[in-house]
């Protein structure tokens, strides 16, 4: 066998067609939608950890004698119980005895989850702390009475 007839056998070898893919058609059409629904849920996981702005309305009962109010949220799941959970947001307001509004309006920024909320009224006549546990989910306001 001389040098071009190998040549040419190495030619025809190259040449030849190679193996179909043997995937079913569906697999290939299938891939983008595996890769879409991925891709939403990795963003649903990301987003939900989003700060969300929420307008939260303190409705005071006797606002009239109402001279201080404190309001501190808490991450119950961040801190050590034995040393207390951290604030991690909180307002205050002070008012001339008897000028009080009958409803505090606010608005705090922060994820959907579970928060313990205290509030602290100072009166003319002593002072009155309010814990609750709170569940921050799709409402975009919420009224918490006040007493």
């Amino acid at each position: 066998m001389s040098s071009s007839d190998q040549e040419a056998l190495d030619h025809e070898q190259d040449e030849q067609p190679t193996e179909p893919d043997r995937r079913p058609s569906w697999t290939r059409r299938l891939a983008p939608v595996i890769l879409v629904a991925g891709a939403l849920l990795a963003g649903s996981v990301l987003f939900k950890g989003m700060p969300e702005e929420r307008e939260v309305e303190l409705r005071l009962d006797d606002a009239a004698t109402v001279v201080q109010l404190d309001m501190t949220w808490t991450d119950p799941s961040s801190g050590d119980s034995a040393t207390g959970d951290a604030p991690i947001h909180g307002s205050s307001w002070h008012f001339a005895a008897g000028t009080a509004p009958r409803a505090v309006l606010t608005k705090v920024r922060l994820p959907d989850g579970l928060y313990r909320l205290e509030i602290a009224v100072d009166r003319t006549s002593g002072r009155d702390v309010t814990s609750r546990s709170v569940t921050l989910g799709d409402a975009s306001r919420i009224t918490f009475p006040v007493r």
